[in-house]
């Protein structure tokens, strides 16, 4: 990886925007005061790179007076231009961008999610964060990253910077092959033992096959003397059935005959109740007949005494009228009389006569004029009810005719209803018992009992014969199924031939992962390549180290070392360091300071060479962050040394450090400083 161009905003110490263009020098020196932000820089090219920094909190990345961090760094690798843009909200979660560069272009190459995209830009650099900065990136307070590991994780780290963890890829997948192998062999051997428990049965097998062909064959005899005894009741029975069909012919006549009659008769009980109802209603209209010609006698009588009255009143009106109109006569002629003498009696008249006479004639005509309207009242009334009389007269002429005829229905219906009830009566004595016995005869084949009996023996028979058919059936089928399992075990001796062979092959292939499992793991392959890469990377170190002690220090890999149990014969896998000086051979962990910070670097050199040279993950970039204070004079002379002597092989190197006197021993020089606004950066 070779940075080209590292643009920052509002990240850490960075509040205004600060671009730093990497294309104008190889080997530069960034300088400047303590908490200047000096190793921010650093931070900013693996936060965009990782997501990581030294800063714990990611909230932290954002400067205090911005509301997000941002770093955008473009880098060349592998003959491509690629771009990793991470940005970082305040308070939100962080926005990933990586693009190719096609031409004059850029190209995404972001995935969907921000894990996906990161996955790509790790796999697309062939290293993760712990490694870069374990390799070359020799960060503030971490360039001990590797030596200052246990001798365990020494190993898983170097593994990780050659690129050996494909090793381990392999092995999981070979576990995984290795697996189903065996639970391919384990289905081979459950199928083994099924086929070894079924051959071990084969004597009771053939045993059991023998005894049921033997009860077959017995059966089969027994059966066929059964048919022959079955067919002679047959024959027998043929001419009974023509008998029995016969005498049930003529009962199932009789039967039909009988329940006619019974429906009939039951036909005759209805009609029962419907001319008892029709001689109820008969009776009732003789009663009505017989009660209108009593109620005639007496309208008859009525009317005759109407007439009588009738008549007598309108002659007395007659005579009363004739009375009434001689009164009249005579009263006008004594008003009009003005003589002496009476006009009616021919007597003298006096006035007083006159009067009293008049007054006489007047109350009398009065009084008949009342009788006469008495009557003429009485005589209306008399000709309303002789008309009414006559009406009901009128309609009562019937009833006579009425009466003969209703007295002859109910005669002629009470007789039909005792012939009726007699021949009910008959039924229910006779019939309907017949009818019982010759139902009951038919429902329980009664009838011709004698017959019958070569019929039941016939039923019997048949039900025996099919009672063994049956049998012979259920046994014709055990047979089959012990034949089945006596003709399989040819079968299973084959197919266990076939599965004893695949047995062998499975456990062979079962043998062969296990080596290439063992192979594949930290104590196979990878730990054979690093046994060969330790060489050079001894060779390289104590090369470097030679410049930096002055010819006093050098160092040597132990990879494998015993056991503490004394008992143990082999040896452990181990990557210890140890370094030899004037004072003899010792443990690196028993160094620090100057000589610690020089080993650490020689080693460091070392790896970042060694990873040059291979194929994979090519770390083209050096950084040394402040590892010049723990040195003397001369030891920082020897580094600056030791720097440009590897500078030849990286494409750019970059030493950060504050002290005023090593400035002017680099070429270039990248001056940042604090200001009320944040860091900013010149180039000189």
């Amino acid at each position: 990886m070779i940075p080209i161009c590292l643009r920052i905003a509002g990240f850490l110490s960075y509040r205004d925007p600060v671009e730093l263009d990497f294309t104008t020098f190889d080997l530069a020196c960034i300088s400047g005061q303590n908490g200047a932000g000096k190793s921010s820089l650093l931070d900013a090219m693996t936060w965009a790179l990782f997501g990581e920094s030294r800063a714990r909190d990611k909230d932290a990345l954002v400067n205090l007076q911005s509301k997000a961090a941002e770093v955008a760094l473009t880098f060349g690798y592998e003959n491509n231009t690629y771009r990793v843009q991470r940005t970082l909200p305040r308070g939100k979660t962080t926005v990933l961008e990586f693009q190719i560069k096609n031409g004059s272009e850029w190209r995404p190459l972001t995935e969907r999610t921000t894990r996906e995209t990161q996955a790509r830009i790790e796999q697309t650099l062939r290293l993760d964060y712990d490694t870069f900065i374990n390799a070359a990136f020799f960060l503030q307070g971490k360039a001990d990253q590797f030596t200052q590991q246990n001798a365990g994780r020494r190993k898983e780290v170097l593994s990780s910077i050659l690129g050996l963890e494909v090793w381990e890829t392999y092995k999981e997948r070979t576990i995984g092959k290795r697996r189903g192998l065996e639970e391919e062999m384990i289905g081979v051997d459950r199928s083994l033992a099924d086929i070894d428990s079924e051959l071990s049965e084969e004597g009771p097998r053939k045993e059991r096959l023998k005894e049921l062909e033997a009860e077959l064959k017995r059966l089969n005899s027994i059966r066929k003397t059964q048919e022959t005894a079955l067919e002679n009741l047959r024959q027998a029975a043929a001419s009974l059935d023509q008998q029995l069909a016969a005498e049930k012919a003529k009962l199932e006549q009789e039967k039909r005959g009988l329940k006619e009659q019974e429906k009939a008769v039951g036909d005759q009980r209805s009609v029962i109740v419907e001319l008892t109802a029709q001689m109820e209603s008969a009776g009732k209209l003789l009663a009505d007949a017989e009660e209108k010609l009593v109620t005639r006698s007496g309208l008859e009588a009525h009317r005759t005494a109407a007439r009588d009255e009738y008549s007598r009143l309108k002659a007395e009106n007659e005579l009363l009228k004739s009375q009434m109109d001689e009164l009249k006569e005579h009263i006008n002629q004594l008003e009009a009389a003005e003589g002496a003498t009476c006009p009616l009696c021919g007597q003298a008249l006096s006035e007083e006569h006159r009067l009293s006479t008049l007054k006489q004639l007047n109350d009398e005509g009065k009084e008949k004029g009342g009788r006469f309207r008495t009557n003429k009242s009485t005589i209306d009334k008399l000709a309303r009810q002789i008309a009414d009389f006559e009406s009901q007269l009128v309609k009562a002429e019937g009833a006579e005719r009425e009466r003969l005829k209703q007295s002859n229905s109910v005669t002629q219906l009470t007789e039909r209803i005792s012939a009726i009830k007699d021949a009910v009566k008959n039924w229910e004595a006779v019939g309907a018992k017949r009818l019982q016995e010759v139902e009951t005869l038919l429902a329980g084949r009664k009838y011709s009992v004698d017959l019958q009996k070569p019929s039941v023996n016939l039923d019997e028979a048949e039900r025996d014969l099919r009672a063994l058919q049956e049998q012979e059936n259920r046994l014709n089928q055990e047979v089959g199924a012990a034949r089945q399992k006596v003709s399989v075990l040819v079968d299973l001796r084959k197919r266990k031939a076939d599965l004893s062979a695949t047995r062998e092959t499975l456990a062979l292939q079962i043998a062969h992962h296990k080596t290439l499992e063992r192979a594949f793991g930290k104590d196979g392959v990878p730990a054979l390549l690093i046994e060969q890469v330790l060489p050079q990377i001894e060779s390289k170190a104590n090369e470097l180290l030679d410049r930096l002690s002055d010819g006093q220090m050098s160092v040597h890999f132990e990879t494998q070392s015993p056991y503490k149990d004394e008992k143990r014969k082999d040896l452990k896998e181990t990557l210890d360091i140890q370094i030899s000086d004037a004072a003899g051979m010792r443990d690196y962990e028993m160094y620090s300071g100057g000589e610690a910070f020089r080993v650490n670097f020689a080693i460091r050199l070392a790896l970042s060479e060694v990873l040059a040279q291979r194929k994979g993950a090519r770390l083209q970039t050096l950084v040394i962050d402040e590892g010049f204070g723990s040195q003397d004079v001369q030891g920082r002379q020897r580094l600056i040394e030791a720097i440009n002597l590897v500078k030849k092989d990286f494409a750019k190197i970059l030493v950060i450090t504050h002290l005023d006197e090593l400035k002017d021993a680099f070429p270039t020089r990248i001056e940042v400083e604090k200001t009320d606004r944040g860091s900013i950066v010149n180039v000189i």
